[in-house]
């Protein structure tokens, strides 16, 4: 089944739970459901060739990895795991599946993968208008580090560069 067949549509009742959610590493027959995914959220997407290089096995820092529900992938993220920072570059979930708390789970799982590879602090970067983002990002103690001025290429928007510093102390259960 493709990503556009998603068993929930737009208008159609939540059946989302954490029994039918799944997360696993990406794989290269991801990467259409993860295109469309990734054109549905960011205005300037990564290349299908940026993604197939940050799951090529030769990159030991570098990690994807993807929420599937009846067995279509509906969410992924990417982080990068370099000297115990754990840089958070991208979330992302199916319009059909947001505000089910897909995300949440899935940073949950990124946050509780980090730490066992020994990730120690962690950062990303968030459009300040990005409110929705920012919400669930301080639902797990993400704090406002600084402020990147003009971080964004396509309209020139800053920023919020947010961390957590410790993540051992971070509960995640």
């Amino acid at each position: 089944m493709a990503i556009d067949q998603l068993p929930l549509q737009p208008g159609q009742p939540a059946q989302l739970t954490t029994l039918n959610l799944t997360f696993r590493p990406m794989t290269l027959s991801d990467l259409s459901s993860v295109m469309v995914i990734e054109r549905q959220s960011f205005s300037t997407p990564w290349s299908k060739n940026t993604f197939r290089q940050s799951i090529d096995k030769k990159r030991t820092y570098s990690h994807c990895l993807v929420a599937v529900c009846e067995e279509i992938v509906i969410a992924y993220a990417h982080f990068v795991l370099i000297s115990g920072d754990v840089h958070i570059t991208n979330l992302a979930v199916a319009k059909t599946h947001r505000r089910l708390g897909v995300g949440k789970h899935l940073l949950k799982e990124l946050l509780l993968q980090a730490r066992e590879m020994k990730g120690e602090l962690c950062f990303l970067e968030v459009r300040v208008s990005n409110i929705a983002a920012y919400s669930l990002y301080q639902q797990f103690g993400f704090q406002v580090h600084s402020i990147r001025e003009k971080y964004y290429t396509d309209n020139g928007e800053d920023a919020y560069l947010l961390w957590i510093p410790d993540l051992s102390v971070l509960k995640l259960s």
